[in-house]
């Protein structure tokens, strides 16, 4: 796979290119406060940046770069990320602050779901978010997340939830018809 492609978004493979902008986001403290992890520095965001590239290279999939499609704006990332202490593969998405409020996190959700059951024969996916990130909680919810768990690693505050392939086979097929 090289992208999804939806209405608004193309979600790609990060890029060498793409470091800065990524370092830049992952050093913002409010969208980390988000994650119940502290800003990164440099050389703490290139290790990550270099395990999303490499778990990429792996896999076939994993974390993707999400970009504005009419203009080619970095929006944030999304895609799945292969926890062991959470058993399998996780949902992951950050958008940057000024493109809040704009559905492109429930756009990039519902794409990467798509693919990791339809494409990747994944069957079930999970996601953790904070409790208080009320806005992420919704975006779970309405890509048919269902909550299984309020806590997480034994830390109270994170939420935690599953979606299977079957459940989302049903959800999607509701929304289609909406």
């Amino acid at each position: 796979m090289t992208s999804l492609i939806t209405e608004r978004l193309t979600l790609r493979p990060y890029q060498e290119t793409d470091f800065e902008a990524f370092a830049k986001m992952h050093a913002d403290p409010l969208l980390k406060a988000n994650t119940h992890a502290k800003a990164m520095n440099r050389l703490q965001a290139r290790d990550l940046f270099d395990g999303y590239v490499s778990a990429f290279k792996k896999d076939g999939f994993g974390m993707l770069n999400m970009r504005r499609t009419d203009s080619d704006q970095d929006v944030g990332e999304c895609g799945l990320w292969y926890r062991d202490d959470a058993g399998g593969y996780t949902l992951r998405y950050t958008i940057r602050k000024e493109h809040w409020n704009l559905g492109y996190s429930i756009e990039a959700v519902r794409a990467v779901l798509a693919d990791a059951f339809e494409n990747k024969g994944l069957d079930r996916i999970q996601a953790i978010a904070m409790n208080h990130n009320v806005r992420s909680v919704k975006v779970l919810q309405r890509a048919g997340f269902i909550q299984t768990d309020n806590t997480f690693r034994d830390v109270q505050g994170f939420l935690r939830f599953d979606l299977t392939k079957s459940h989302w086979v049903t959800v999607s097929s509701q929304i289609a018809a909406d």
